[in-house]
């Protein structure tokens, strides 16, 4: 945006020219809540000649009539992504080490944080730690690990050879998910039918062939079953999207195959992340004693 002259709202300098767009400026952008449609007042005051934020309860805020250009559930989802930002470590969020952004604890099931070490034998290397902190100040007792060469071999043939269990786990996913396709066709037959059972039952009524107090009746017990059905329905369907999502054991062995050759080129660490990242959704880490359990998710 910089480099194509776009201006910021915000770096002015006093001689009226624009020092850029900045990581900050972005920031401020996506968590102002102008874009909610609100307005504040009064956010800052002036107390024996200092200028002093006021305390955000204190303040008016009131709905303007400008454009609203986000949703409260988007900028929920903002500020939540913000909020992790602040907790990640910068190099981690671009992608520096290997395993940047995929690292998470077994015992707490926070994100991983990394860090630079480097002594005689080993050199500059690598350690995953977990630094998530309970909200009565507890710390996890999660233990850290050097990711020396034996890590990342173990890793990757880890992730090359798929668990046994992972496979039938996926395997059971893609059956439930036929099942649900073929429950889903029964229903939508049967709301079929119950409709067309209750135009009929209208039918009736219109020519005189049944009572009033028949045609309500039969027309309450009609529309509880399309109502039944048709909440199965949406439930049904909620689950096929979700199934759908989940990979098939052939695309996973494709992304394996993939994820195989770009491993066997990549030099930096951010190349090894792109490659991860081609194949894995997380990495579970677990440390007992000397022992560490890695526990891979696929996309």
């Amino acid at each position: 945006m910089t480099d194509n002259k776009i201006t910021t709202p915000y770096n002015i300098m006093p001689d009226g020219k624009n020092k850029g767009w900045s990581n900050i400026t972005v920031q401020r952008l996506l968590a102002s809540e102008i874009h909610l449609g609100y307005i504040t007042y009064g956010k800052t005051r002036s107390k024996r000649g200092q200028v002093e934020l006021v305390p955000e309860e204190e303040r008016i805020k009131i709905m303007g009539t400008h454009e609203k250009l986000k949703t409260p559930e988007e900028h929920e989802a903002i500020m939540e992504r913000l909020l992790k930002n602040r907790m990640l470590n910068p190099n981690s969020r671009r992608n520096i080490f290997p395993l940047s952004g995929l690292l998470y604890c077994e015992k707490c099931g926070s994100r991983m944080r990394f860090r630079v070490g480097e002594n005689k034998k080993q050199g500059q290397h690598w350690s995953a730690l977990c630094y998530h902190q309970y909200k009565d100040g507890s710390k996890c007792d999660q233990r850290g690990k050097v990711m020396d060469a034996d890590f990342f071999n173990a890793l990757y043939d880890r992730i090359i050879h798929v668990d046994p269990n992972i496979l039938r786990e996926i395997e059971l996913h893609g059956s439930r998910y036929n099942d649900t396709q073929v429950i889903i066709e029964v229903k939508e037959q049967e709301l079929k039918k119950q409709k067309r059972a209750l135009d009929k039952l209208h039918e009736s009524y219109e020519e005189d062939m049944i009572t009033k107090q028949v045609f309500l009746e039969r027309k309450a017990v009609r529309s509880r079953q399309i109502q039944k059905l048709e909440e199965e329905l949406k439930d049904l369907r909620k689950v096929v999207v979700d199934e759908g999502n989940y990979p098939t054991v052939e695309q996973i062995y494709e992304r394996i195959g993939e994820f195989r050759e770009l491993w066997s080129i990549a030099v930096t660490s951010e190349e090894k992340n792109r490659a991860l990242k081609k194949l894995v959704e997380r990495i579970v880490y677990d440390r007992e004693g000397n022992r560490v359990e890695l526990t891979v998710c696929y996309k």
